[in-house]
């Protein structure tokens, strides 16, 4: 297995314009846009290497990058869902040129090695934001791209995608219980957002957010979160973020109250990859043993000598955790050595 790529793949993409009922495929050798209007039917043709179909999430057109790899031996593939980070998912934050960043493109060998399906998710250009900076970063603008309650919405989207997407010969692209999630930075805690147990919500819970001492609840813009799927994703990989939450989720996590009054619980398995070095590493150290101790499935790798963004820093470390997180995702998407 290639953990070291050299550079990252120049992608030759098609863009396609869709929308939540018609959604088109496009291939690097095949100029054609096969569509269906039926929504529970989204139809790729058999060669289909790379394409952008859109999902609506509430009133926003949301772009999913999709990449399926050839020449693997099974009809139907795993498939692994990518946040990005604050700084969005396309270089130079031109969705238009539909180039990812180099990142997201070594990731994406990574998949093609391994017979996984990406759906990278643009969280940002749908809703008008280039970067999270300036009147992102706080309420009640981030609201809009919030990771906690409005980031979700968009990755559970791109699960109900996966799991409609065809080939032209009525074969399904996605083993739909073999589903992931990945992120890194706010995109992580929108992974670890994404796979929170709604079930397990004390009654009679009030979701609010705390920004400058200020709190902010649902008559302000903050939402609850939506409902975990029937089928959810079958676990998530979670890349130096953030587990604060505005105090989304009750009681500080690094507090003395946080067993009780910390109300997050996964529903699915969670790799934590965290830099010992990260300015966010505390507050999720905390929670990985909060969550240890009440029994989720979580697991952590802390990695020396490294700060937040180390997986594109081309380290040592950054290959190491890579390695470890395809190993990971090996297990929980059941793909056979």
């Amino acid at each position: 297995m290639n953990i070291f790529p050299n550079k990252p793949k120049i992608l030759n993409l098609l863009l396609a314009a869709t929308l939540s009922v018609i959604h088109f495929s496009c291939s690097k050798d095949d100029n054609s846009f096969p569509s269906s209007g039926n929504e529970e039917d989204i139809v790729l043709m058999a060669n289909t290497t790379d394409t952008v179909v859109y999902a609506m999430v509430d009133k926003s057109k949301i772009p999913i990058y999709l990449s399926i790899p050839k020449g693997c031996d099974s009809e139907s593939l795993p498939a692994i869902v990518v946040l990005h980070g604050s700084d969005g998912m396309w270089t130079n934050h031109d969705p238009k040129s539909g180039t990812m960043s180099g990142q997201n493109n070594e990731w994406r060998e990574l998949f093609d090695e391994n017979c996984i399906v990406g759906a990278y998710v643009d969280s940002y250009s749908g809703r008008g934001v280039t970067t999270r900076t300036g009147k992102w970063t706080t309420a009640p603008d981030n609201f809009k791209i919030s990771s906690q309650f409005i980031r979700p919405k968009d990755a559970n989207a791109a699960l109900s995608l996966l799991k409609r997407l065809h080939f032209s010969n009525g074969k399904s692209v996605i083993r739909s219980k073999d589903i992931a999630l990945l992120g890194f930075s706010d995109g992580a805690s929108a992974v670890a957002a994404t796979l929170y147990n709604t079930e397990t919500t004390p009654k009679d819970w009030k979701w609010s957010q705390v920004f400058d001492a200020k709190k902010y609840d649902v008559s302000s813009g903050v939402l609850p979160p939506d409902p975990k799927p029937t089928e959810g994703f079958s676990g998530g990989v979670f890349y130096y973020g953030g587990s604060g939450g505005y105090d989304y989720w009750g009681a500080n996590v690094c507090g003395s109250n946080a067993m009780e009054g910390n109300i997050f619980r996964t529903y699915a398995p969670i790799l934590y990859q965290i830099p010992e070095n990260g300015y966010l590493t505390e507050s999720t150290l905390c929670m990985y043993n909060v969550l240890k101790e009440k029994g989720d499935p979580v697991e952590l790798n802390l990695y020396e000598g490294v700060g937040h963004g180390f997986d594109f820093d081309h380290l040592q470390q950054s290959y190491e955790a890579r390695a470890k997180a395809i190993n990971w995702y090996r297990k929980v998407l059941h793909i056979n050595p």
